[in-house]
């Protein structure tokens, strides 16, 4: 078995493409490292606890590959639809927004019509009421035809039921910063069997089962990464996306802070008892509030998320699935350290809100941090798991809508067969005639320049756009697309199954549909190597050009790295004494190789691999 890693898009339901993928480059890989975003994090968590379970000597991944076939299935009477259709419940106070807004996922005006309706009947009611009220006084005034008091009775309904339907639209609307900004918490709490299994139920009993867990013990990121054996001495890698709306950024999943908490009643709506409670006989040590110096801090009520090992995976799994408004944001506390003191003298505000400044003897207080979908910030985090050199290839899984120039009888799978394959960007066209239908399309494309720039410039670099996956799919397969019948899931699946085998005879065999390719591994290894060595020394010689050459009257680099605990200037950071040495000798020696390439990274850098990348310090998140 060769070794490889994994990462997959997000993209809600299109992710049943994902076991196909799974299944069958598992008869011939072990995973190392699975990452994902939204849904793709579904898939990853599945794939990893399928790779654990291999590890302990049990294939599951059958099991897994029956997942699009179970999704598909109509779920127990007295349910309707599919079982896919039904992991989606909505929380009470949201069912009639659900309702209407999947509605329009249907197919045919009868299904609309009559889904709105179901959701819209009072409204429907009251507009035929005024309607027919407006029809009966026009009949009472002899002077006015029946035709005209009929023609203005029934525009009269028609605005009633536009008018009434908006309006309790607009009031539904406004419960949803109280209902947590979403229709569904994603976990429901079933009281008889009879009662269809929520999204979160269902994936944390899957996750248990394949690695033979008792329900009391949620599969954690410390089980996976305590899997090892002679042939995988580094366990097993799991990494998710997630965004922090509060705090404007992405992050990596399991955290690798202690500055996070959470509510055990709060959290219930969104997980089993089970989760909720190893969370909190879970605790850190220490935690992030222990020793501040300036103050007490109230922590009333919350309790500090586990450290990486102990934390579940269900629970990074839901936090990287909060697709906007379909599923609830998931709320965790931290303090906000840089709050303010209020002046002597000022007296507190009348009525206080997040953020006021603090009273002298008044404690830091946790507040809600509000977490949504990972693919807002990164949907194809393909940088998780990458080094300079690979010593094994990481597979990227795209999603991509079906092309113009493709039909549905297409392949719906491709990927480069040449290293100049890849490298062009991929269309969004924009209409200008005269349409309200076309701002549509431009609002979306400026959302998803926004959140996918990064994302769809790192896929056509060179040394990773030709190990990228891409799978094409019309506007009815996944996405949004809640009761997709049994064929088209099982197309779904087939589409995934085609791209492992893309892979597998790129990868592994050397072939592109039978016939000898150059886009085998040791081309991918050799072109990371040569676009990452014409990098570096380009890096190297900067380095070295700004170190030796301060501006007249700086110290040089050498000079403030030689500094002893008390010498000028004051900076922090400094190195301590037993590190010094070390490094002023590493200092010199990348000084002398960065001087040496300022000439043959000229040499280095023709006919390297385009577009050329960039080698830069960024955020860890």
């Amino acid at each position: 078995m060769k070794k490889c890693d994994i990462v997959m898009k997000g993209g809600i339901t299109s992710g049943i493409v994902y076991p196909g993928v799974v299944c069958k480059l598992a008869e011939k890989y072990d995973f190392q490292n699975v990452g994902g975003t939204s849904a793709g994090g579904i898939a990853a968590a599945l794939t990893a606890a399928a790779e654990l379970a291999r590890r302990q000597g049990r294939n599951v991944f059958p099991e897994l590959a029956k997942v699009p076939a179970f999704l598909g299935a109509d779920a127990p009477k007295p349910a309707s639809g599919s079982n896919l259709f039904n992991l989606f419940q909505p929380q009470p106070g949201m069912k009639g927004l659900y309702h209407f807004a999947t509605a329009f996922l249907l197919k045919g005006f009868v299904p609309i019509a009559r889904a709105v309706l179901r959701v819209l009947w009072l409204e429907f009611l009251l507009g035929v009421a005024f309607g027919a009220a407006v029809i009966y006084f026009g009949c009472q005034n002899t002077g006015l035809k029946f035709a005209l008091v009929l023609a203005l009775g029934i525009l009269a309904m028609f605005a009633a039921v536009l008018l009434i339907s908006v309006l309790r639209l607009l009031v539904r609307l406004r419960r949803l910063s109280s209902h947590h900004y979403g229709f569904c918490f994603g976990y429901t709490k079933r009281t008889s069997d009879k009662q269809p299994i929520s999204l979160v139920e269902w994936l944390s009993e899957k996750l248990n089962s394949f690695a033979a867990l008792p329900s009391e013990e949620p599969l954690t990121f410390g089980h996976l990464s305590r899997c090892v054996n002679a042939d995988n001495p580094n366990g097993i890698t799991l990494k998710m996306i997630t965004t922090c709306l509060t705090f404007g950024r992405p992050f990596t999943l399991p955290f690798d802070s202690h500055q996070f908490y959470f509510s055990p009643p709060e959290l219930s709506n969104y997980f089993p008892a089970e989760v909720v409670a190893w969370m909190e006989n879970h605790p850190p040590q220490p935690t992030h509030a222990e020793g501040h110096p300036k103050r007490k801090i109230d922590l009333t009520g919350l309790k500090p998320l586990p450290d990486a090992n102990d934390l579940p995976v269900i629970l990074a799994v839901r936090l990287s699935l909060s697709f906007p408004f379909l599923f609830c944001a998931v709320p965790l506390y931290a303090v906000d350290f840089t709050r303010r003191e209020r002046a002597p003298g000022d007296p507190p505000p009348a009525k206080r809100t997040p953020g006021d400044a603090l009273g002298p003897d008044e404690p830091f207080t946790a507040e809600r941090v509000w977490f949504a979908d990972g693919g807002i910030t990164s949907n194809f985090p393909f940088h998780l798991f990458d080094g300079p050199i690979p010593r094994w290839p990481t597979f990227g899984l795209d999603l991509d809508d079906l092309r113009p120039d493709m039909t549905l009888s297409s392949p719906r799978t491709w990927m480069p067969t040449s290293n100049g394959g890849g490298i062009a960007p991929v269309w969004t066209r924009l209409g200008t005639l005269p349409s309200f239908a076309g701002v549509a399309p431009f609002a979306s494309s400026m959302i998803d320049a926004a959140r996918n720039w990064m994302d769809n410039l790192q896929s056509t670099v060179p040394g990773y756009r030709d190990r990228i996956v891409h799978v094409f799919l019309d506007k009815h397969e996944g996405g949004l697309n809640l009761n997709m019948p049994p064929k088209l899931l099982n197309d779904l699946s087939g589409y995934g199954e085609d791209a492992a085998d893309h892979l597998i005879q790129h990868f592994i065999d050397g072939t592109d549909g039978g016939k000898p390719t150059v886009m085998t591994w040791d081309n991918h290894r050799w072109i990371r190597y040569r676009s990452s060595t014409s990098l570096l020394g380009n890096f190297l010689a900067d380095y070295a050009s700004s170190a030796g050459n301060p501006e007249p009257g700086d110290p040089s680099i050498v000079t403030l790295a030689a500094r002893g605990k008390d010498d000028p200037p004051p900076t922090g950071y400094r190195f301590l004494p037993e590190q010094t040495e070390i490094a002023l000798e590493f200092t010199d020696q990348l000084c002398k190789l960065g001087n040496e390439m300022k000439d043959k990274d000229k040499v280095l850098h023709r006919g390297a691999p385009q577009p050329e990348p960039a080698l830069r310090v960024r955020p860890k998140f």
